[in-house]
Protein backbone atom coordinates (compact mmCIF):
# COMPACT_ATOMS: atom_id res chain seq x y z
CA UNK A 1 0.00 0.00 0.00
CA UNK A 2 1.37 3.42 -0.96
CA UNK A 3 1.72 5.74 2.04
CA UNK A 4 1.59 9.56 1.96
CA UNK A 5 5.07 11.01 1.58
CA UNK A 6 4.36 13.91 3.94
CA UNK A 7 2.44 13.63 7.22
CA UNK A 8 -0.82 15.54 7.40
CA UNK A 9 -0.85 18.52 9.69
CA UNK A 10 -3.78 18.97 12.04
CA UNK A 11 -2.72 22.45 13.07
CA UNK A 12 -5.03 24.08 10.55
CA UNK A 13 -8.67 23.19 10.06
CA UNK A 14 -9.32 21.67 6.63
CA UNK A 15 -11.89 23.40 4.41
CA UNK A 16 -15.38 21.93 4.18
CA UNK A 17 -15.24 22.12 0.38
CA UNK A 18 -12.24 22.18 -1.93
CA UNK A 19 -14.07 24.16 -4.62
CA UNK A 20 -17.52 25.66 -5.12
CA UNK A 21 -18.89 26.16 -8.63
CA UNK A 22 -22.00 28.27 -9.31
CA UNK A 23 -23.94 28.73 -12.58
CA UNK A 24 -21.06 27.54 -14.79
CA UNK A 25 -21.87 27.70 -18.51
CA UNK A 26 -19.77 27.09 -21.62
CA UNK A 27 -21.18 28.16 -24.98
CA UNK A 28 -19.48 28.49 -28.34
CA UNK A 29 -20.95 30.26 -31.36
CA UNK A 30 -22.01 26.94 -32.87
CA UNK A 31 -22.92 24.95 -29.77
CA UNK A 32 -23.74 25.13 -26.07
CA UNK A 33 -21.82 22.43 -24.19
CA UNK A 34 -23.26 22.92 -20.71
CA UNK A 35 -25.30 25.53 -18.86
CA UNK A 36 -25.61 26.65 -15.22
CA UNK A 37 -23.71 23.76 -13.64
CA UNK A 38 -23.55 23.65 -9.84
CA UNK A 39 -21.07 21.50 -7.90
CA UNK A 40 -19.01 21.38 -4.73
CA UNK A 41 -15.84 19.28 -4.61
CA UNK A 42 -15.21 17.51 -1.31
CA UNK A 43 -11.62 17.53 0.03
CA UNK A 44 -9.87 14.35 1.26
CA UNK A 45 -12.08 12.21 -0.98
CA UNK A 46 -11.92 10.93 -4.56
CA UNK A 47 -14.59 12.26 -6.93
CA UNK A 48 -15.11 11.30 -10.57
CA UNK A 49 -16.61 13.15 -13.53
CA UNK A 50 -18.07 10.75 -16.07
CA UNK A 51 -20.07 11.13 -19.28
CA UNK A 52 -20.01 10.46 -22.98
CA UNK A 53 -17.30 11.67 -25.30
CA UNK A 54 -17.78 15.23 -26.54
CA UNK A 55 -19.91 16.58 -23.70
CA UNK A 56 -17.13 18.83 -22.39
CA UNK A 57 -15.65 16.97 -19.40
CA UNK A 58 -12.05 17.91 -20.26
CA UNK A 59 -13.05 21.51 -20.96
CA UNK A 60 -14.86 21.64 -17.62
CA UNK A 61 -11.70 20.48 -15.85
CA UNK A 62 -9.57 23.01 -17.75
CA UNK A 63 -11.94 25.78 -16.66
CA UNK A 64 -11.78 24.61 -13.04
CA UNK A 65 -7.99 24.75 -13.07
CA UNK A 66 -7.07 27.61 -15.41
CA UNK A 67 -10.28 29.68 -15.08
CA UNK A 68 -9.81 32.91 -17.09
CA UNK A 69 -6.40 31.72 -18.30
CA UNK A 70 -8.14 28.87 -20.11
CA UNK A 71 -9.33 31.44 -22.70
CA UNK A 72 -12.61 29.52 -22.95
CA UNK A 73 -15.88 31.50 -23.28
CA UNK A 74 -17.37 30.42 -19.95
CA UNK A 75 -19.60 32.20 -17.47
CA UNK A 76 -20.08 31.49 -13.79
CA UNK A 77 -18.24 31.63 -10.48
CA UNK A 78 -15.46 29.28 -9.33
CA UNK A 79 -14.23 29.58 -5.73
CA UNK A 80 -11.23 27.47 -4.68
CA UNK A 81 -10.56 26.97 -0.97
CA UNK A 82 -7.19 25.24 -1.44
CA UNK A 83 -4.37 25.04 -4.01
CA UNK A 84 -4.90 22.70 -6.95
CA UNK A 85 -2.89 20.96 -9.69
CA UNK A 86 -3.88 19.53 -13.08
CA UNK A 87 -2.99 16.58 -15.35
CA UNK A 88 -3.95 17.01 -19.01
CA UNK A 89 -5.51 14.16 -20.96
CA UNK A 90 -3.18 14.23 -23.97
CA UNK A 91 -0.10 16.35 -23.20
CA UNK A 92 1.09 14.53 -20.10
CA UNK A 93 4.49 16.06 -19.64
CA UNK A 94 6.94 18.51 -21.21
CA UNK A 95 10.41 18.05 -19.72
CA UNK A 96 13.91 16.92 -20.64
CA UNK A 97 14.79 14.95 -17.51
CA UNK A 98 12.99 13.29 -14.61
CA UNK A 99 14.15 16.11 -12.33
CA UNK A 100 12.59 18.66 -14.71
CA UNK A 101 9.35 16.68 -14.78
CA UNK A 102 9.17 16.58 -10.99
CA UNK A 103 9.84 20.32 -10.86
CA UNK A 104 12.92 19.86 -8.67
CA UNK A 105 15.79 20.39 -11.15
CA UNK A 106 17.23 23.40 -9.28
CA UNK A 107 17.21 21.57 -5.95
CA UNK A 108 18.57 18.36 -7.47
CA UNK A 109 21.48 20.20 -9.09
CA UNK A 110 22.28 21.91 -5.79
CA UNK A 111 22.30 18.56 -3.98
CA UNK A 112 24.55 17.11 -6.71
CA UNK A 113 27.06 19.94 -6.33
CA UNK A 114 27.06 19.55 -2.55
CA UNK A 115 27.57 15.77 -2.82
CA UNK A 116 30.50 16.39 -5.18
CA UNK A 117 32.07 18.84 -2.74
CA UNK A 118 31.40 21.78 -5.07
CA UNK A 119 28.48 23.33 -3.22
CA UNK A 120 28.31 27.09 -2.88
CA UNK A 121 26.81 29.15 -0.05
CA UNK A 122 23.80 29.69 -2.31
CA UNK A 123 23.39 25.91 -2.70
CA UNK A 124 23.39 25.36 1.07
CA UNK A 125 20.89 28.18 1.52
CA UNK A 126 18.69 26.65 -1.16
CA UNK A 127 18.55 23.16 0.36
CA UNK A 128 18.25 24.33 3.98
CA UNK A 129 15.21 22.67 5.61
CA UNK A 130 14.92 20.38 2.53
CA UNK A 131 17.50 17.70 3.29
CA UNK A 132 14.75 15.05 3.37
CA UNK A 133 13.62 15.71 -0.22
CA UNK A 134 16.04 13.40 -2.14
CA UNK A 135 14.82 10.43 -0.10
CA UNK A 136 11.20 11.42 -0.79
CA UNK A 137 11.90 11.70 -4.54
CA UNK A 138 13.53 8.29 -4.58
CA UNK A 139 10.66 6.73 -2.64
CA UNK A 140 8.11 8.15 -5.07
CA UNK A 141 10.04 6.96 -8.14
CA UNK A 142 10.66 3.52 -6.60
CA UNK A 143 6.98 3.03 -5.80
CA UNK A 144 6.13 4.00 -9.39
CA UNK A 145 8.86 1.66 -10.73
CA UNK A 146 10.50 4.48 -12.67
CA UNK A 147 14.24 5.10 -13.19
CA UNK A 148 15.70 6.59 -10.01
CA UNK A 149 18.30 8.63 -11.87
CA UNK A 150 16.84 12.14 -11.88
CA UNK A 151 18.99 12.99 -14.90
CA UNK A 152 17.33 10.21 -16.96
CA UNK A 153 15.92 11.56 -20.29
CA UNK A 154 12.12 11.71 -20.42
CA UNK A 155 12.26 11.00 -24.17
CA UNK A 156 13.36 7.41 -23.45
CA UNK A 157 10.28 6.67 -21.34
CA UNK A 158 7.19 4.90 -22.68
CA UNK A 159 3.81 6.68 -22.71
CA UNK A 160 2.82 4.79 -19.58
CA UNK A 161 6.03 5.77 -17.80
CA UNK A 162 5.53 9.41 -18.79
CA UNK A 163 2.03 9.29 -17.32
CA UNK A 164 3.37 7.83 -14.06
CA UNK A 165 6.10 10.47 -13.92
CA UNK A 166 3.56 13.27 -14.41
CA UNK A 167 1.44 11.73 -11.64
CA UNK A 168 4.46 11.48 -9.34
CA UNK A 169 5.06 15.21 -9.75
CA UNK A 170 1.46 15.88 -8.67
CA UNK A 171 1.41 13.41 -5.77
CA UNK A 172 4.45 15.24 -4.32
CA UNK A 173 2.12 18.25 -3.89
CA UNK A 174 0.35 16.80 -0.89
CA UNK A 175 -1.54 20.02 -0.06
CA UNK A 176 -2.93 20.37 -3.61
CA UNK A 177 -6.35 19.14 -4.70
CA UNK A 178 -5.70 17.16 -7.91
CA UNK A 179 -7.61 17.47 -11.19
CA UNK A 180 -6.69 14.39 -13.24
CA UNK A 181 -7.97 13.86 -16.80
CA UNK A 182 -8.00 10.10 -17.52
CA UNK A 183 -4.99 9.33 -15.31
CA UNK A 184 -5.05 5.56 -15.90
CA UNK A 185 -4.60 5.82 -19.67
CA UNK A 186 -1.43 4.02 -20.85
CA UNK A 187 -0.85 2.48 -17.40
CA UNK A 188 -0.30 -1.28 -17.13
CA UNK A 189 -2.33 -3.32 -14.63
CA UNK A 190 0.26 -3.05 -11.86
CA UNK A 191 0.57 0.71 -12.37
CA UNK A 192 -3.20 1.10 -12.15
CA UNK A 193 -3.13 -0.45 -8.69
CA UNK A 194 -0.31 1.96 -7.82
CA UNK A 195 -2.49 4.86 -9.02
CA UNK A 196 -5.44 3.76 -6.89
CA UNK A 197 -3.22 3.47 -3.81
CA UNK A 198 -1.71 6.91 -4.43
CA UNK A 199 -5.13 8.51 -4.86
CA UNK A 200 -6.37 6.95 -1.62
CA UNK A 201 -3.26 8.15 0.19
CA UNK A 202 -3.27 11.68 -1.25
CA UNK A 203 -4.30 13.95 1.66
CA UNK A 204 -6.02 16.77 -0.24
CA UNK A 205 -8.37 14.75 -2.46
CA UNK A 206 -8.91 14.56 -6.21
CA UNK A 207 -11.38 14.88 -9.06
CA UNK A 208 -10.72 12.43 -11.91
CA UNK A 209 -12.18 12.11 -15.38
CA UNK A 210 -12.17 8.41 -16.14
CA UNK A 211 -13.85 5.58 -18.01
CA UNK A 212 -11.85 2.96 -16.09
CA UNK A 213 -14.39 0.78 -14.28
CA UNK A 214 -11.82 -0.55 -11.78
CA UNK A 215 -10.73 2.97 -10.86
CA UNK A 216 -14.32 4.23 -10.64
CA UNK A 217 -15.11 1.54 -8.08
CA UNK A 218 -12.85 3.39 -5.60
CA UNK A 219 -14.42 6.87 -5.76
CA UNK A 220 -16.79 8.38 -3.19
CA UNK A 221 -18.63 10.78 -5.52
CA UNK A 222 -19.85 10.60 -9.12
CA UNK A 223 -20.60 13.73 -11.17
CA UNK A 224 -22.36 12.54 -14.32
CA UNK A 225 -22.31 15.12 -17.13
CA UNK A 226 -25.01 14.71 -19.77
CA UNK A 227 -26.94 16.82 -22.28
CA UNK A 228 -29.22 18.09 -19.51
CA UNK A 229 -26.71 19.07 -16.84
CA UNK A 230 -24.62 17.58 -14.05
CA UNK A 231 -25.96 14.91 -11.74
CA UNK A 232 -24.25 14.24 -8.40
CA UNK A 233 -24.42 10.82 -6.79
CA UNK A 234 -22.74 9.92 -3.50
CA UNK A 235 -21.11 6.55 -4.08
CA UNK A 236 -19.04 4.74 -6.69
CA UNK A 237 -19.77 3.78 -10.28
CA UNK A 238 -21.79 0.69 -9.32
CA UNK A 239 -24.10 2.94 -7.29
CA UNK A 240 -24.41 5.28 -10.26
CA UNK A 241 -25.28 2.44 -12.67
CA UNK A 242 -28.03 1.23 -10.34
CA UNK A 243 -29.58 4.70 -10.10
CA UNK A 244 -29.13 5.34 -13.84
CA UNK A 245 -30.95 2.09 -14.69
CA UNK A 246 -33.89 3.09 -12.52
CA UNK A 247 -34.05 6.54 -14.15
CA UNK A 248 -33.82 5.08 -17.67
CA UNK A 249 -36.64 2.63 -16.97
CA UNK A 250 -38.73 5.48 -15.56
CA UNK A 251 -38.05 7.54 -18.71
CA UNK A 252 -39.17 4.66 -20.93
CA UNK A 253 -42.36 4.24 -18.90
CA UNK A 254 -43.05 7.98 -19.04
CA UNK A 255 -42.53 8.03 -22.81
CA UNK A 256 -44.91 5.08 -23.30
CA UNK A 257 -47.50 6.77 -21.06
CA UNK A 258 -47.19 10.03 -23.04
CA UNK A 259 -47.75 8.12 -26.28
CA UNK A 260 -50.90 6.51 -24.84
CA UNK A 261 -52.23 9.87 -23.59
CA UNK A 262 -51.55 11.49 -26.96
CA UNK A 263 -53.41 8.66 -28.69
CA UNK A 264 -56.38 9.12 -26.33
CA UNK A 265 -56.53 12.85 -27.15
CA UNK A 266 -56.55 12.05 -30.87
CA UNK A 267 -59.38 9.52 -30.31
CA UNK A 268 -61.39 12.16 -28.41
CA UNK A 269 -60.76 14.66 -31.21
CA UNK A 270 -62.11 12.17 -33.71
CA UNK A 271 -65.16 11.41 -31.54
CA UNK A 272 -65.88 15.12 -31.14
CA UNK A 273 -65.68 15.61 -34.91
CA UNK A 274 -68.00 12.65 -35.51
CA UNK A 275 -70.56 14.01 -33.03
CA UNK A 276 -70.44 17.44 -34.66
CA UNK A 277 -71.01 15.92 -38.09
CA UNK A 278 -73.91 13.84 -36.70
CA UNK A 279 -75.53 16.94 -35.16
CA UNK A 280 -75.11 18.80 -38.44
CA UNK A 281 -76.87 16.03 -40.39
CA UNK A 282 -79.67 15.92 -37.76
CA UNK A 283 -80.14 19.70 -38.00
CA UNK A 284 -80.43 19.53 -41.78
CA UNK A 285 -83.07 16.78 -41.49
CA UNK A 286 -85.10 18.85 -38.98
CA UNK A 287 -84.84 21.93 -41.19
CA UNK A 288 -86.01 19.91 -44.20
CA UNK A 289 -88.99 18.45 -42.26
CA UNK A 290 -90.12 21.94 -41.11
CA UNK A 291 -90.94 20.42 -37.68
CA UNK A 292 -89.17 23.26 -35.83
CA UNK A 293 -89.04 26.98 -36.40
CA UNK A 294 -86.00 28.14 -38.43
CA UNK A 295 -85.08 30.75 -35.80
CA UNK A 296 -84.86 28.01 -33.12
CA UNK A 297 -82.74 25.83 -35.38
CA UNK A 298 -80.40 28.76 -36.08
CA UNK A 299 -80.03 29.39 -32.34
CA UNK A 300 -79.21 25.71 -31.64
CA UNK A 301 -76.70 25.66 -34.51
CA UNK A 302 -74.91 28.73 -33.18
CA UNK A 303 -74.75 27.27 -29.63
CA UNK A 304 -73.44 23.93 -30.93
CA UNK A 305 -70.81 25.73 -33.02
CA UNK A 306 -69.56 27.74 -30.03
CA UNK A 307 -69.43 24.63 -27.85
CA UNK A 308 -67.57 22.66 -30.56
CA UNK A 309 -65.05 25.44 -31.04
CA UNK A 310 -64.34 25.57 -27.30
CA UNK A 311 -63.88 21.80 -27.06
CA UNK A 312 -61.64 21.71 -30.14
CA UNK A 313 -59.43 24.52 -28.79
CA UNK A 314 -59.06 22.73 -25.47
CA UNK A 315 -58.24 19.43 -27.18
CA UNK A 316 -55.75 21.13 -29.50
CA UNK A 317 -54.01 22.74 -26.51
CA UNK A 318 -53.83 19.38 -24.72
CA UNK A 319 -52.42 17.77 -27.86
CA UNK A 320 -49.73 20.41 -28.29
CA UNK A 321 -48.69 20.07 -24.64
CA UNK A 322 -48.49 16.27 -24.91
CA UNK A 323 -46.56 16.46 -28.18
CA UNK A 324 -44.04 18.82 -26.55
CA UNK A 325 -43.65 16.50 -23.55
CA UNK A 326 -43.27 13.47 -25.83
CA UNK A 327 -40.65 15.18 -28.01
CA UNK A 328 -38.65 16.03 -24.89
CA UNK A 329 -38.77 12.44 -23.63
CA UNK A 330 -37.94 11.04 -27.07
CA UNK A 331 -35.00 13.45 -27.34
CA UNK A 332 -33.65 12.15 -24.04
CA UNK A 333 -34.03 8.56 -25.27
CA UNK A 334 -32.37 9.52 -28.58
CA UNK A 335 -29.31 10.71 -26.64
CA UNK A 336 -29.25 7.26 -25.02
CA UNK A 337 -29.60 5.42 -28.34
CA UNK A 338 -26.95 2.80 -29.00
CA UNK A 339 -24.06 3.67 -31.32
CA UNK A 340 -23.17 1.51 -34.32
CA UNK A 341 -19.70 0.50 -35.47
CA UNK A 342 -18.15 -2.62 -36.98
CA UNK A 343 -14.97 -3.40 -38.89
CA UNK A 344 -15.81 -3.87 -42.56
CA UNK A 345 -12.48 -5.57 -43.33
CA UNK A 346 -12.40 -9.37 -43.19
CA UNK A 347 -10.11 -12.38 -43.33
CA UNK A 348 -9.32 -13.79 -46.78
CA UNK A 349 -6.06 -15.70 -46.37
CA UNK A 350 -5.65 -18.83 -44.28
CA UNK A 351 -2.79 -20.26 -42.27
CA UNK A 352 0.12 -18.28 -40.86
CA UNK A 353 0.06 -14.54 -41.63
CA UNK A 354 2.76 -13.26 -39.23
CA UNK A 355 5.95 -14.83 -37.93
CA UNK A 356 8.60 -13.11 -35.79
CA UNK A 357 11.99 -14.83 -35.32
CA UNK A 358 14.40 -13.59 -32.62
CA UNK A 359 13.52 -9.93 -33.18
CA UNK A 360 15.60 -7.50 -31.14
CA UNK A 361 13.65 -4.31 -30.37
CA UNK A 362 15.46 -0.95 -30.58
CA UNK A 363 13.71 0.13 -27.36
CA UNK A 364 12.31 -1.85 -24.45
CA UNK A 365 13.16 -5.42 -23.57
CA UNK A 366 16.63 -6.79 -24.26
CA UNK A 367 15.24 -10.27 -24.84
CA UNK A 368 14.65 -11.35 -28.45
CA UNK A 369 10.99 -11.85 -29.43
CA UNK A 370 9.59 -14.85 -31.31
CA UNK A 371 5.94 -15.72 -31.96
CA UNK A 372 3.46 -16.29 -34.82
CA UNK A 373 -0.16 -15.42 -35.64
CA UNK A 374 -2.52 -17.39 -37.86
CA UNK A 375 -5.38 -15.92 -39.87
CA UNK A 376 -8.26 -14.89 -37.64
CA UNK A 377 -6.35 -15.23 -34.37
CA UNK A 378 -6.71 -12.53 -31.74
CA UNK A 379 -3.72 -12.03 -29.43
CA UNK A 380 -3.43 -9.86 -26.31
CA UNK A 381 0.10 -8.38 -26.27
CA UNK A 382 1.05 -8.01 -22.61
CA UNK A 383 3.96 -6.45 -20.74
CA UNK A 384 4.83 -3.73 -18.24
CA UNK A 385 5.19 -0.11 -19.31
CA UNK A 386 8.45 0.38 -21.18
CA UNK A 387 8.95 -3.21 -22.37
CA UNK A 388 8.43 -2.27 -26.04
CA UNK A 389 4.84 -3.21 -26.91
CA UNK A 390 4.19 -0.01 -28.89
CA UNK A 391 7.63 -0.28 -30.49
CA UNK A 392 6.78 -3.76 -31.76
CA UNK A 393 3.47 -2.62 -33.29
CA UNK A 394 5.24 0.28 -35.04
CA UNK A 395 7.85 -2.10 -36.47
CA UNK A 396 5.11 -4.40 -37.79
CA UNK A 397 3.30 -1.45 -39.39
CA UNK A 398 6.53 -0.20 -40.99
CA UNK A 399 7.24 -3.69 -42.30
CA UNK A 400 3.77 -3.91 -43.85
CA UNK A 401 3.79 -0.42 -45.35
CA UNK A 402 7.31 -0.55 -46.83
CA UNK A 403 7.30 -4.23 -47.85
CA UNK A 404 10.78 -4.45 -46.32
CA UNK A 405 12.63 -7.76 -46.53
CA UNK A 406 13.20 -8.07 -42.80
CA UNK A 407 14.51 -11.57 -42.14
CA UNK A 408 13.20 -11.44 -38.57
CA UNK A 409 9.63 -10.54 -39.57
CA UNK A 410 7.41 -12.37 -42.08
CA UNK A 411 4.16 -10.51 -42.73
CA UNK A 412 1.79 -11.87 -45.36
CA UNK A 413 -1.24 -9.52 -45.09
CA UNK A 414 -2.16 -5.85 -45.03
CA UNK A 415 -2.15 -4.28 -41.57
CA UNK A 416 -4.04 -1.42 -39.93
CA UNK A 417 -2.24 0.39 -37.10
CA UNK A 418 -3.95 2.62 -34.56
CA UNK A 419 -1.41 4.31 -32.30
CA UNK A 420 -1.88 6.10 -28.98
CA UNK A 421 -1.47 9.63 -30.34
CA UNK A 422 -3.75 9.59 -33.46
CA UNK A 423 -0.77 10.28 -35.74
CA UNK A 424 -2.93 9.62 -38.81
CA UNK A 425 -5.01 12.73 -38.04
CA UNK A 426 -4.26 16.41 -38.66
CA UNK A 427 -5.70 18.56 -35.84
CA UNK A 428 -5.78 21.64 -38.10
CA UNK A 429 -8.12 20.01 -40.65
CA UNK A 430 -11.85 19.53 -40.23
CA UNK A 431 -13.27 16.11 -39.50
CA UNK A 432 -14.47 15.66 -43.09
CA UNK A 433 -11.11 16.80 -44.48
CA UNK A 434 -9.34 14.27 -42.25
CA UNK A 435 -11.64 11.46 -43.31
CA UNK A 436 -11.18 12.32 -46.99
CA UNK A 437 -7.46 11.53 -46.64
CA UNK A 438 -8.34 7.92 -45.85
CA UNK A 439 -10.73 7.31 -48.75
CA UNK A 440 -11.56 9.92 -51.39
CA UNK A 441 -14.25 7.73 -52.94
CA UNK A 442 -16.63 8.22 -50.02
CA UNK A 443 -18.90 11.26 -50.21
CA UNK A 444 -19.22 13.86 -47.47
CA UNK A 445 -22.85 12.82 -46.96
CA UNK A 446 -21.87 9.18 -46.35
CA UNK A 447 -19.13 10.26 -43.93
CA UNK A 448 -21.74 12.33 -42.05
CA UNK A 449 -24.08 9.32 -41.86
CA UNK A 450 -21.34 7.14 -40.39
CA UNK A 451 -20.25 9.89 -37.99
CA UNK A 452 -23.84 10.21 -36.81
CA UNK A 453 -23.85 6.53 -35.84
CA UNK A 454 -20.97 7.42 -33.49
CA UNK A 455 -22.82 10.47 -32.08
CA UNK A 456 -20.77 13.02 -34.01
CA UNK A 457 -23.71 14.87 -35.50
CA UNK A 458 -24.75 18.14 -37.07
CA UNK A 459 -22.11 20.69 -37.99
CA UNK A 460 -19.44 18.98 -35.86
CA UNK A 461 -18.13 17.33 -39.04
CA UNK A 462 -17.17 20.82 -40.27
CA UNK A 463 -15.23 21.68 -37.12
CA UNK A 464 -11.46 21.34 -36.88
CA UNK A 465 -10.27 18.23 -35.12
CA UNK A 466 -8.42 20.29 -32.51
CA UNK A 467 -11.81 21.17 -30.97
CA UNK A 468 -12.65 17.50 -30.34
CA UNK A 469 -12.23 15.44 -27.19
CA UNK A 470 -9.79 12.54 -27.08
CA UNK A 471 -12.64 10.04 -27.39
CA UNK A 472 -14.10 11.81 -30.42
CA UNK A 473 -10.67 11.94 -32.11
CA UNK A 474 -10.33 8.21 -31.60
CA UNK A 475 -13.75 7.62 -33.18
CA UNK A 476 -12.69 9.67 -36.23
CA UNK A 477 -9.43 7.72 -36.50
CA UNK A 478 -11.26 4.39 -36.22
CA UNK A 479 -13.80 5.40 -38.84
CA UNK A 480 -11.14 6.60 -41.27
CA UNK A 481 -8.96 3.52 -40.90
CA UNK A 482 -12.01 1.29 -41.15
CA UNK A 483 -12.83 2.78 -44.56
CA UNK A 484 -9.32 2.29 -45.93
CA UNK A 485 -9.83 1.09 -49.55
CA UNK A 486 -7.57 -1.97 -49.22
CA UNK A 487 -8.74 -5.00 -47.26
CA UNK A 488 -7.07 -5.28 -43.85
CA UNK A 489 -6.49 -8.72 -42.32
CA UNK A 490 -4.43 -7.78 -39.25
CA UNK A 491 -5.40 -5.03 -36.80
CA UNK A 492 -2.56 -3.55 -34.73
CA UNK A 493 -4.33 -1.76 -31.88
CA UNK A 494 -2.34 0.16 -29.27
CA UNK A 495 -4.62 0.75 -26.27
CA UNK A 496 -7.62 1.69 -28.46
CA UNK A 497 -9.96 1.90 -25.46
CA UNK A 498 -8.11 4.90 -24.06
CA UNK A 499 -10.19 8.12 -24.13
CA UNK A 500 -13.41 6.23 -24.98
CA UNK A 501 -16.39 6.47 -22.66
CA UNK A 502 -17.68 3.23 -21.15
CA UNK A 503 -20.45 2.70 -23.72
CA UNK A 504 -18.05 3.35 -26.63
CA UNK A 505 -15.56 0.87 -25.15
CA UNK A 506 -18.25 -1.79 -25.18
CA UNK A 507 -19.08 -0.88 -28.79
CA UNK A 508 -15.43 -1.17 -29.88
CA UNK A 509 -15.02 -4.46 -27.99
CA UNK A 510 -18.02 -5.86 -29.83
CA UNK A 511 -16.56 -4.76 -33.18
CA UNK A 512 -13.23 -6.44 -32.37
CA UNK A 513 -15.00 -9.59 -31.25
CA UNK A 514 -17.02 -9.80 -34.48
CA UNK A 515 -14.07 -8.97 -36.77
CA UNK A 516 -13.04 -12.10 -38.74
CA UNK A 517 -9.43 -11.02 -39.29
CA UNK A 518 -6.50 -11.25 -36.88
CA UNK A 519 -5.89 -8.80 -34.02
CA UNK A 520 -2.78 -7.90 -32.02
CA UNK A 521 -4.10 -5.82 -29.12
CA UNK A 522 -2.15 -3.85 -26.51
CA UNK A 523 -4.37 -3.12 -23.52
CA UNK A 524 -4.00 -2.89 -19.76
CA UNK A 525 -7.75 -3.11 -19.18
CA UNK A 526 -8.54 -6.74 -18.37
CA UNK A 527 -12.30 -6.15 -18.61
CA UNK A 528 -11.93 -4.66 -22.10
CA UNK A 529 -9.78 -7.60 -23.28
CA UNK A 530 -12.41 -10.01 -21.99
CA UNK A 531 -15.18 -8.06 -23.75
CA UNK A 532 -13.18 -8.38 -26.99
CA UNK A 533 -13.35 -12.16 -26.63
CA UNK A 534 -9.55 -12.47 -26.67
CA UNK A 535 -8.23 -15.49 -24.78
CA UNK A 536 -4.73 -15.92 -26.24
CA UNK A 537 -1.85 -13.75 -25.08
CA UNK A 538 1.86 -13.14 -25.63
CA UNK A 539 3.91 -11.41 -22.96
CA UNK A 540 6.99 -9.28 -23.54
CA UNK A 541 9.24 -9.71 -20.53
CA UNK A 542 11.60 -7.10 -19.11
Amino acid sequence: MTQPLFPQSNSLQSPVTACNVHQLSLEFSSKSLFRELQLSLVPRQISACIGRNGLGKSLLMQILHFQEASKLPFEGKISWQMPHAYLSQLQRIEADTIADALGVAHLHQAFQRIDAGLGSFEDFDLVEHHWQLPAIWQTQLTQAKLPQDLNFPVALLSEGQKTKLALCALFLKTDHYLLLDEPSNHLDAESRYWLIDCLKAHPAGALIISHDRALLDHVQHIYALNEHGLQHITGNYADYVQQYSLQYEALERRTDQQKRELKQIKVKQHETQMKAQKRERSGKQLRASNSQAPILLDFKKEQAGQSLSSVQKQQQKQMQEKQTELRGSQMQLEHLKQQQFYFQHQAVKTGEILRINNLQLPHGTAQPISFAINAGEKIHLQGHNGTGKSTLLKLLQETGSTKSLNEQIFLGVKTLYLDQTFSDLNPQLTVLENLATFNTAISAEEWRNQLGQLRIRGDKSEQTLSQFSGGEKLKVALLGLNCWPENIELLLLDEPENHLDIESRELLAQAIRQYTGAVLLVSHDAAFVQQCGIEQSFRIEN
